[in-house]
């Protein structure tokens, strides 16, 4: 999850998705927006990613005694999931729960969130939080006017229809359809022949 660091500051709240607030002047008053791409249930029932930005919203109300509400906009009801990580950059967004990589094309350091067999357990991924590489790209993506407030993994891998993919060369002859350039540039020397799927609304 991300969020500005002007709302950061200000309400002093402590902080792979990514759940943010935008550095500009989009919210003046207490109620936050909270946006993202997936299904919309309640805080008990659904999809876990709504489940979690609705947890998180009602932490918020807990914690600032009421003087901080948000609300959730599933669906990409608010904002276009493909411009939310700019629209909390220019502060028109207060937060995104944001799959990280998905910000590649604008900052080619978020693919880190991607890259293959990089994070193998969902331990070593929170372990990230507290480690160099952890502090490398929180003050990274503060210096980009995002703050990274929750440490949130979600299991990905490589799909095959025929057989295992155990190696960096089995997918030999084969099309592999790639989320990021970065990820078609570690097929290229299988070989296999990269396709792009179409990205997300």
């Amino acid at each position: 999850m991300l969020i500005t660091r002007r709302h950061a500051l200000a309400s002093a709240l402590a902080a792979p998705a990514i759940l943010r607030f935008g550095t500009g002047t989009a919210h003046a008053a207490t109620t936050l927006k909270i946006s993202h791409q997936f299904p919309g249930g309640t805080i008990d029932k659904g999809d876990f990613r709504d489940r979690m930005c609705r947890v998180f919203a009602a932490e918020v109300a807990k914690r600032s005694g009421g003087e901080l509400a948000a609300e959730v906009y599933p669906n990409s009801s608010l904002i276009k999931t493909n411009a939310q990580f700019a629209a909390m950059r220019k502060g028109a967004l207060d937060i995104s729960l944001y799959p990280m990589p998905y910000a590649g094309g604008e900052l080619p350091e978020t693919n880190i969130g991607l890259m293959p067999g990089l994070v193998s357990t969902y331990d070593q991924g929170l372990s990230w939080k507290k480690k160099p590489v952890g502090k490398a790209l929180t003050d990274f993506l503060a210096d980009k006017g995002i703050i990274l407030l929750t440490w949130v993994w979600q299991a990905g891998g490589v799909a095959s229809r025929t057989r295992a993919i155990v190696g960096p060369r089995q997918p030999a002859h084969r099309c592999c359809r790639c989320r990021q350039t970065k990820y078609m540039r570690r097929c290229r020397p299988a070989p296999a022949t990269p396709a792009s799927p179409p990205p997300p609304a």
